[in-house]
This record gives C-alpha cells, sequence and structure tokens, in this order.
C-alpha cells in the first residue's frame, strides 16, 4: 500500500514538471530520446523530464544590428559600413535540424554579403543608391539563408563611413559642383540681359521719343532717392533741358562754336 502511495505521489509530481506552456509567438520543438516527435504550438503541452526535451523557435521578427564591416570599394576607397538586418524563422524544424545555430548563421551571412557589395560598388553608389544596395543584400542573403527556413524581411544600410580627409574631399566637390552650376546660371542670365539690352537699343535709335521718355523716367527715379544733389545740365538738342546721350553731342558742339569765337 505504502508502495502504491509513493508511485502515485511520484506520478503526480512528474505530470506537474511536465506541464508547461508555449507562448503565442513560439513552437516547441519536442524530441523524445533525441528524435524529433512533435511540434507544441501554444497553449499547454506535456514535456515529461529525462526522455523528452523542448527548444523554443521565436517566430517574432528578429533585429539585428550589422556592427561596422571594412572593407575597399570598387575605386579602392577605404570605407566602413553598418546596417540593420530584419529576419524571423519561417521553418521551424528547419531551422533547428538543418544548422546549428541559425541566429549565428543568418547574422554572419549578412556581415560576409555586406562586404561582398561594399567591394561590388563604388563610393558614389554607396552613398547616393542605399536603398538599391540594401535590396541586393536582401535578396542575396535570402537565397542563401532559405535552407536554414529563415526568412529576411529587409537590409537597411544605416551608415557610410569615409575617413575625415576624404570627407572635406568630398565635401569641396560638392561645394565647387554647386559654384559651377551657379556661375552657369549668372552667365545665362548675362546673355538673356544682353539681348534684351539689344533689342530695347534697336527700339529706341528707331523713336527717339521713347529714349527722352525712358531718359525722364530715370531721372526721378534717381531724384526719388533724395540721398544726393544733382545738377542737370541743359542742351539744345534735348528739347527737354534734360541730359540725354543726344545732349552729349549738343555740348561738343558748343564747345566748338566758343573755340570759333
Amino acid at each position: 500500500m505504502e508502495m502504491l502511495f509513493i508511485i502515485i505521489i511520484v506520478a503526480i509530481v512528474i505530470i506537474l514538471l511536465s506541464i508547461r506552456i508555449c507562448n503565442q509567438w513560439e513552437d516547441i520543438l519536442i524530441f523524445t530520446l533525441g528524435r524529433l516527435s512533435k511540434t507544441a504550438k501554444p497553449g499547454m503541452y506535456l514535456c515529461f523530464p529525462i526522455i523528452q526535451t523542448a527548444q523554443k523557435v521565436d517566430k517574432r521578427t528578429i533585429t539585428y544590428t550589422v556592427p561596422l564591416q571594412k572593407g575597399l570599394t570598387r575605386d579602392n576607397i577605404p570605407v566602413e559600413v553598418d546596417a540593420i538586418l530584419f529576419y524571423k524563422v519561417r521553418d521551424s524544424k528547419v531551422a533547428v535540424l538543418n544548422v546549428d545555430n541559425y541566429h549565428q548563421a543568418t547574422q554572419l551571412a549578412v556581415r560576409s554579403s555586406i562586404r561582398d557589395m561594399v567591394g561590388k560598388s563604388s563610393l558614389d553608389e554607396l552613398l547616393s543608391q542605399r536603398d538599391k544596395i540594401g535590396d541586393i543584400v536582401m535578396e542575396h542573403i535570402a537565397e542563401f539563408v532559405c535552407q536554414w527556413g529563415i526568412l529576411i524581411v529587409g537590409v537597411e544600410i544605416k551608415d557610410v563611413i569615409v575617413s575625415k580627409e576624404l570627407e572635406e574631399a568630398i565635401s569641396r566637390e560638392a561645394a565647387a559642383e554647386r559654384e559651377k552650376r551657379a556661375r552657369v546660371k549668372l552667365a545665362e542670365a548675362e546673355e538673356l540681359t544682353v539681348d534684351a539690352i539689344a533689342k530695347a537699343a534697336e527700339k529706341y535709335a528707331k523713336n527717339p521719343v521713347s529714349l527722352q521718355l525712358r531718359a525722364m523716367n530715370m531721372l526721378y527715379e534717381m531724384c526719388m532717392e533724395g540721398k544726393s544733389t544733382m545738377l542737370f545740365v541743359p542742351t539744345n538738342n534735348s528739347g527737354t533741358a534734360m541730359p540725354t546721350p543726344l545732349g552729349i553731342e549738343s555740348i561738343d558742339t558748343w564747345l566748338e562754336r566758343s573755340h570759333s569765337k
């Protein structure tokens, strides 16, 4: 009787120790005597001690910050690149059975892929096409880790670090390019201004009255400033007692008459 009671107590203890809980975001792989026997889904399950072991697999998306990876670009410029990797387990059985440590394997794969992509890209591509390079790295890794039951969600290139001297050189190059564009725009504006002035001169040559009206307007604008004293020299040819290009010729004529007298 006593032995039966002890057996019952031991059985109850074993059952209590065997009751476990599987979370909603997990898969539990149960191995019986070293062989995969079943996969526990979210809820309560039994895993008997000694003869059974359980291994948890997190099904949520995992974020991994890739440390700085050093390398030479295609144009032989040393850079350091870091990134963020997003991945998740697609098949729990394959992830556990086909690779020793699927986390470490995936992280090493993305490091190697980033270094390889740095060597195949120029510095300009790394700086200006991060999204495209991230997509290429993701496709390359996805083909490699699918055999481990891993799904690559995304790869984001975070920083591309170059030496201080090279960074200053790039800044000077960008400043020179901006100055070049500014000078080109200024030259184009100057050309348009010259064309407009030439057209206006042709019209004024055909209509002297318009030139006189323009001269009057310019004098009015100068007088509106009120910051200095102005002296107007009357001329014979102007007809309006205002200095104009025609008036300069009149002054020359007046000087010639004075010398002749």
